[in-house]
């Protein structure tokens, strides 16, 4: 009674200033409240969202990594040089070969195993091989496939490789040392001439105490930015919970290699090898952070891969704007309550209306404004109001705008890294402009084929005695070597395929020598033939190996400068199910430096003229398209001796009846 007596003994101003001051304080809590809910939600949104594109990039750079370690690896394997020094058995060479891709590639070890998993050849340590390697890659390498993964070598594995690696991978974890080393090993089959693998070219880039990769990726994404003199971005990477490489900084300012990451952390990555997502306390400072798992080649475990953005960087700008959020409110209540106070004395009509809008506000609708037909003191309290909300969009859309602004910054990332491909891409297609030089070759052909054609008519209907024959004549003899060189061009650039069938190559080298016996460079040659009888018959084009025969004997006759000795040998190589002939001259000889050159196209020792440069590159060609190999022995002053090595033809039933009979 005594309260509703005192509210009775109130002014109607005094009630409808506390009555307002009520609803507005309760729709200004309630508003500020869900609009610092909105903007923290919307803040970490956006932050969650920035890690996982972050980790994206990270986790694209690692297997960049991989696959940059891969490509030599299978590159080296896959080539005829390993296989030639292996079959030469010239172990200097082979090393200085292997020696040039561990230093070029940037391996912390590179080695090389026979068929059954031994190691034969080590670059990074010089002489010491004969242990078997147990490595899941080398074992998928001998198997005959390429693999690249991340395995753990233990402390005896990485002494095997190279002394100095046990040392860069004993890392303080604990209360102890851990001596396991992480590492990106890529294996590639090393496959001799029949296909059979002779063994396994591996390499590794040990990962412990290594900052290529984090710095790579920090770089990539955070480009050194600091916030409060704090790195605002971590990369790191962890053999099972502690942490290998990583350029999160301790208190002294050093890599915080082998601290540990939270047990629940471990648990979720390394235990149930879930992703995990969320705030994480990472040395001194929380961050908001992703951690993968890490898998060896067999699927395990052995790791993690962390991103994390500074969880500061973006609470202190959900704090910034809530305060500016709260001081907005704030001064409009204020702004309110004094006009409210000046004009609420000549209001007449009811506040249903205001109260309904007030109501609306504090069910979170910013979009209803209040309406004044009458002018006064209402009116100006309206369009006060209507202020207010107006503020709090402008707000939110500044939020909006930020949020905006993010995504750009993400995109103009993205758009680097797509620019990136696009050059890799283009590097590529560059590769492809050589198949120009067959559409060219063909051009040119049919435009000399009409000079040398009117130049002859020319010719015939000149006096002998005209001064501008002899310069027609060698018009005619410069377009012949023109269309020499066109017509090479194009046969080592024809795909067309072959007319294979079962031939005898000791009839083939017959028919060849018969046919160049005659001509004079092979007047002053000796030609000793020592030829198989029971050669098998292999599955090739007749007329494509006269051709290869052709041009080797070609070449050596230029070689010994028409006088000297030719050696023709063909054998059954059983063990090899294959044919082999061997053609050797007593020549020049090649050098050494000029040895891995002489099957390119165009590179010719002999002088302007006398030949194109083609013949062995068109022999290569037809050889290696019948699945074929073809190398070339040499020492200069004694000659060369060109092997050619076909895999035998299939036995047909006729043939296997005729054996049995």
């Amino acid at each position: 009674m005594r309260i509703s007596s005192v509210t009775r003994r109130l002014s109607l101003k005094s009630r409808l200033i506390l009555s307002y001051l009520v609803v507005l304080g309760t729709g200004g809590l309630v508003t500020s409240f869900v609009g610092s809910w909105i903007v923290s939600t919307t803040i970490m949104m956006q932050a969650r969202r920035a890690v996982d594109h972050d980790f994206a990039t990270a986790k694209t750079v690692y297997e960049q990594q991989l696959q940059a370690l891969r490509l030599p690896v299978q590159v080296a394997a896959t080539g005829t040089t390993i296989q030639r020094y292996l079959q030469t058995g010239d172990q200097a060479a082979l090393y200085a070969y292997l020696r040039g891709i561990h230093r070029d590639a940037g391996f912390d070890f590179l080695s090389l195993t026979d068929a059954s998993g031994r190691v034969v050849l080590r670059v990074s340590r010089s002489g010491d091989s004969g242990d078997a390697s147990s490595i899941a890659v080398v074992k998928a390498a001998l198997a005959g496939k390429v693999a690249a993964a991340t395995e753990v070598l233990s402390a005896a594995q990485l002494a095997g490789e190279d002394s100095s690696l046990p040392a860069r991978a004993r890392i303080g974890a604990g209360n102890g040392e851990a001596n396991e080393g992480m590492a990106l090993i890529a294996a590639a089959p090393v496959e001799g001439p029949a296909g059979n693998v002779l063994g396994a070219l591996y390499g590794g880039l040990l990962l412990n105490g290594s900052s290529v990769i984090v710095d790579r990726v920090w770089t990539l994404l955070f480009r050194g930015d600091r916030f409060r003199d704090v790195d605002s971005g971590s990369v790191t990477i962890f053999r099972n919970g502690y942490r290998i490489a990583t350029n999160v900084r301790t208190v002294a300012g050093e890599r915080a290699v082998g601290t540990e990451a939270s047990a629940e952390v471990r648990a979720a990555v390394l235990k149930r090898g879930e992703i995990w997502r969320g705030r994480a306390f990472v040395v001194k400072q929380w961050y908001i952070s992703e951690y993968d798992p890490v898998r060896n080649y067999a699927g395990d475990v052995v790791g993690m891969l962390s991103v994390g953005i500074l969880e500061s960087t973006y609470t202190s700008i959900r704090n910034s704007v809530i305060l500016s959020f709260f001081l907005l409110a704030t001064i409009g209540f204020l702004m309110i309550i004094g006009i409210t106070y000046y004009m609420i004395r000549n209001i007449t009509r009811p506040l249903g209306e205001m109260v309904f809008a007030t109501r609306n506000i504090s069910a979170g609708r910013f979009d209803q404004e209040v309406q004044a037909n009458s002018p006064g003191e209402i009116a100006l309290l309206a369009d006060s109001f209507n202020a207010m909300l107006k503020s709090l969009r402008q707000m939110k859309g500044d939020l909006e705008e930020w949020g905006r602004t993010l995504e750009e910054k993400v995109k103009q990332r993205t758009e680097e890294l797509v620019a990136m491909q696009a050059r890799v891409a283009q590097s590529e297609r560059l590769a492809s402009l050589g198949m120009l030089a067959a559409g060219v070759a063909h051009e040119i052909n049919n435009p000399l084929g009409g000079i040398l054609a009117l130049t002859g008519l020319t010719v015939e209907d000149m006096k002998k005695e005209d001064p501008n024959r002899e310069s027609l004549e060698e018009v005619i003899r410069q377009t012949e070597r023109c269309r020499d060189i066109v017509k090479g061009l194009l046969e080592f650039s024809r795909q067309s395929k072959a007319n294979t069938a079962r031939i005898d190559l000791n009839r083939i080298l017959q028919d060849t020598l018969s046919l160049l016996a005659k001509q004079a460079l092979f007047f002053n040659i000796d030609v000793v033939s020592d030829l198989d009888a029971d050669l098998p018959a292999v599955m090739a084009d007749k007329s494509q190996f006269q051709q290869v025969f052709m041009n080797i004997f070609v070449n050596a006759v230029q070689a010994m400068h028409e006088r000297g000795t030719i050696t023709i040998a063909s054998r059954h190589n059983r063990a090899g199910k294959c044919v082999e002939v061997a053609i050797s001259d007593t020549g020049d000889g090649i050098p050494a430096e000029q040895i891995d050159r002489i099957f390119d196209p165009f590179f010719t020792t002999k002088e302007s003229g006398q030949g194109t440069g083609l013949g062995l590159s068109i022999a290569y060609g037809i050889v290696t398209t019948h699945h074929g190999a073809i190398w070339v022995r040499s020492e200069v002053g004694k000659g060369s001796t060109f092997t050619i090595r076909m895999p035998v033809a299939a036995e047909t039933g006729a043939e296997v009846e005729a054996q049995r009979g």
